[in-house]
């Protein structure tokens, strides 16, 4: 008897746990749903969000395929060879836990013996008074689309004579990432719209004492020094405590006025978690899952990434929300199902980070790994083989080299 495993989220975790069921398992038919019909390669958002592009961008709906095609791939055409994968694009509003269903919106519901929860993460506001009406967040591929039109926009606008300002709130990856991109796009949206040259602030505010926290001191430093050295003004341990029309305030009542403002400050498991009755939740509404992966209390209810609240025993506290922790749980939790539809023990879910990069704008990032430390345009290189390896392992070399070729040919513009 066919076995159906349900995957709720399109994410790095659902599509490989999906992938990995598919190719190696047997007697198994996977259901992965999602809201959106594409899979997002969330690394590359702030570089659509500084595209350089061309006058028709507009006006074509070709170059809007590409600058799309950049950072994501249809859902349905990553499984295009897999015939026990069936793609359903639809928004969950419950799951019966009882009676083993995921009910959609249009009423369809789509029974399960195994669970996957892969919903990811949504923004955090974290209750600041007039942030999500006045701020840009920076989290999905149609954010990254509408900060890229804000930024001109702005421009086109603003007196010539007026200096412009550019905020953006939080000093974490996301932040320093796109702050170095935007001090190189600032500079082609000036000689576009005709203004002088330095005649645009950027400002990152950011709560806490320094950049990029949970990074070793010497990231944190040269971060500074990057950006500080492309002309970008630092405010930490500022933290913000309302935002009005063109101004934001901080916690010591000065005022920072601002043309635009993005948020990258943080993220929260994404709010469906909330409507699974019974199941426990933690910080920032994440789900609690065992070293099984298990959601807790169920056991054929497994969860993966971002929504996830998964100790790591080393230190105490919950695994980062990062690419590389949802791709290694979700690795983990494909075998946990195959083994718990054979009657076998389950693996524990172990995690040793591999390091990470930190894109600081033009030819320039960070690698920090346990052994090797790195910086400047061979850290910069190594990051654009990750995203070619990341999407090879998706879609296959001919079409993964295809997207990354395009991908660069937009994105080497800005650097």
């Amino acid at each position: 008897m066919v076995k159906e495993v349900v995957i709720i989220g399109g994410g790095f975790g659902g599509v490989r746990v999906a992938q990995n069921l598919a190719r190696r398992a047997r007697g198994i038919h996977i259901t992965l749903i999602d809201k959106e019909y594409y899979h997002t390669f969330h690394p590359a958002l702030y570089e659509i969000a500084t595209a350089d592009l061309p006058e028709t961008f507009r006006h074509s709906p070709i170059e809007f395929h590409k600058l799309r095609s950049a950072a994501s791939y249809p859902l349905v055409d990553i499984f295009l060879r897999d015939l026990n994968v069936t793609v359903v694009r639809g928004t969950v509003t419950g799951i019966d836990f009882k009676n083993q269903k995921a009910l959609l919106e249009s009423g369809v519901m789509y029974p399960y013996d195994a669970l996957v929860l892969a919903v990811g993460s949504e923004t955090n506001y974290f209750g600041i008074e007039g942030l999500s009406p006045h701020a840009l967040p920076l989290k999905t591929l149609w954010d990254a689309l509408s900060v890229r039109n804000a930024l001109d926009e702005a421009f086109a606008r603003t007196p010539k004579q007026k200096r412009l300002s550019i905020v953006i709130g939080g000093g974490g990856f996301t932040g320093c990432e796109f702050a170095g991109e935007l001090a190189f796009f600032v500079k082609k949206l000036e000689e576009k719209h005709g203004r002088q040259k330095k005649s645009t602030e950027i400002i990152v505010v950011e709560a806490s004492a320094a950049l990029i926290g949970g990074a070793r001191v010497w990231v944190r430093r040269a971060a500074k020094k990057r950006l500080e050295a492309l002309g970008i003004t630092l405010m930490l341990e500022r933290p913000i405590t309302k935002v009005a029309d063109s101004s934001l305030f901080l916690q010591d009542s000065s005022a920072v006025p601002f043309d635009v403002l993005i948020w990258t400050a943080g993220v929260r498991a994404n709010s469906f978690t909330k409507t699974c009755a019974g199941i426990q939740l933690q910080k920032n509404f994440c789900m609690c899952v065992d070293q099984y992966l298990r959601a807790l209390p169920h056991e054929n209810v497994f969860g993966v990434g971002d929504a996830t609240y998964c100790i790591n025993d080393a230190t105490g506290t919950s695994h980062p929300m990062t690419a590389t922790v949802a791709l290694k749980e979700a690795e983990i939790a494909a075998y946990n199902i195959e083994r718990l539809f054979a009657k076998k023990l389950l693996i524990a879910f172990v995690y040793t980070p591999p390091g990470f990069i930190v894109p600081l704008g033009g030819k320039y990032a960070l690698f920090d790994s346990r052994l090797v430390k790195i910086s400047g345009v061979l850290a910069w290189a190594l990051k654009h083989l990750v995203a070619l390896h990341y999407w090879v392992s998706l879609i296959g070399l001919r079409r993964g080299y295809k997207v990354w070729r395009g991908s660069m040919g937009i994105f080497i513009k800005n650097d």
